[in-house]
């Protein structure tokens, strides 16, 4: 599934930040460096078909499969380097095919052949799966686990083609193997954990910034009604108080009383302006931070079949609160229910029409959150209208703020909980 880069998708991510998970989080920086370690592993793949090529009379024709799954393998990541799209699963496939080609090369060997070829330099190609997906101890792993299966396929290699072991020669090879792979290995490493760093740093900075607008927003707002206040109402009331008599007296209680009205109505304010998309994730973050050490952020294998949504979006206020009470719930409620030891959440933005509008509505901007168990599942029919969290709590709030909550659960078979605003039902 393929992640496209915008600034949507990118303040979206912050809920993978906040986990404290850095190989999950995939900025605007790291998301390009991605897409050019695409482009060089498909590089080197035909580099090393083309090698493979060379020296196709020492071993069996069928050993060409490998050369050919590497060059659809090089054809993909190259397709999706340069369409500057990055997939998590088409990454996989160089650690396994790495693996196969060992296990096959001392039955694909001619007798009499020697084992001692370009075969070695797959250890390299398959480095691009640890090197995207996982952490320092997947690559430490990976490198051993390629250097003991190299050293296996030789040794087998000999017994099958009746060759003599040659110890230097294998110790040899066996030194380029390694040597190159940790070389590999902590140069692009380094490269990708400063790009985590600069990414990072962008989000919070990002996050800083929009934080600001908003402050900014509301003191100019906050402004501009003190300045309506005291230009009009304020003067007025002023005017009227400096006269003698009842009138007098009543217009000081009448403003006494107006000034308290106004003093609630100010405090009411920052608490009903619209939010942003960005500061509804960082609420929904917050709200589910203290499940993090079960939750597994998958917003990077996210499909996204409608374009993302502007930033910038605005949700009212309570529709926020709702959002987040909602998926708070439905968080809280996996952990308590569900039975197993994790839960997927998924948050994304849509820009679209609405499915039940006809062809000639506007598009509209959408941010839905989705969470997900594997666990004990119920039979939304045998909920008990008592129960206030899923019936009530849930979907009745974000109803009435607009949104929906949609429930797919059965015995066994877990339970996916979607809550999206706007609704659409």
């Amino acid at each position: 599934m393929t992640t496209h880069t915008d600034v949507t998708k990118d303040l979206a991510r912050s809920l993978n930040s906040q986990r404290g998970n850095r190989k999950n989080f995939i900025g605007p920086i790291t998301f390009e460096l991605f897409c050019r370690i695409e482009v060089l592993y498909a590089v080197l793949a035909l580099v090393i078909v083309v090698q493979m090529a060379a020296t196709s009379g020492g071993y069996a024709a069928w050993f060409n499969v490998v050369g050919l799954v590497m060059v659809v393998h090089a054809t993909l990541l190259m397709f999706y380097g340069l369409r500057k799209s990055f997939s998590p699963s088409l990454m996989r496939p160089a650690s396994i095919l790495t693996t196969a080609a060992y296990l096959l090369w001392p039955l694909a060997l001619s007798p009499g052949e020697s084992p001692y070829s370009w075969i070695w330099a797959l250890a390299l190609y398959g480095m691009l799966t640890p090197l995207t997906l996982y952490s320092a101890v997947g690559l430490v792993l990976h490198i051993v686990g390629f250097a003991g299966l190299y050293t296996a396929s030789l040794i087998v290699a000999h017994l099958l083609t009746d060759t003599p072991l040659q110890g230097d020669l294998m110790s040899l090879y066996l030194g380029y193997l390694i040597g190159s792979c940790v070389l590999l290995a902590g140069f692009i490493g380094l490269i990708i954990d400063s790009a985590h760093d600069a990414d990072t740093l962008y989000n919070e900075t990002l996050g800083a910034q929009l934080r600001m607008y908003r402050t900014r927003d509301l003191s100019n707002q906050l402004q501009e009604f003190d300045k309506l206040v005291h230009d009009n109402v304020m003067a007025t009331l002023l005017d009227a108080s400096r006269q003698q008599g009842p009138l007098a007296e009543r217009t000081k209680r009448l403003a006494e009383r107006a000034l308290g009205v106004l003093d609630e109505e100010s405090a009411k304010t920052q608490f009903e302006l619209p939010l942003t998309f960005q500061g509804l994730t960082e609420q929904v973050a917050e709200g589910v931070s203290p499940w993090n050490s079960r939750l597994r952020f998958s917003d990077i294998e996210a499909r996204q079949a409608y374009p993302p949504a502007d930033a910038e979006s605005v949700i009212p206020s309570p529709a926020a609160r709702a959002f987040v009470h909602a998926v708070t719930e439905a968080v809280s409620n996996s952990a308590r229910h569900s039975g197993t030891r994790t839960t997927h959440i998924n948050l994304l933005t849509e820009y679209r029409r609405p499915f039940r509008e006809s062809r000639s509505a506007e598009p509209r901007s959408f941010i839905i959150c989705t969470v997900t168990d594997r666990g004990a599942g119920f039979q939304m029919k045998d909920i008990d209208i008592r129960r206030m969290g899923v019936r009530v709590s849930m979907m009745h709030s974000m109803k009435e703020a607009g949104g929906e909550v949609r429930i797919e659960s059965a015995p066994g078979r877990g339970t996916k909980v979607t809550v999206q605003w706007p609704g659409e039902e």
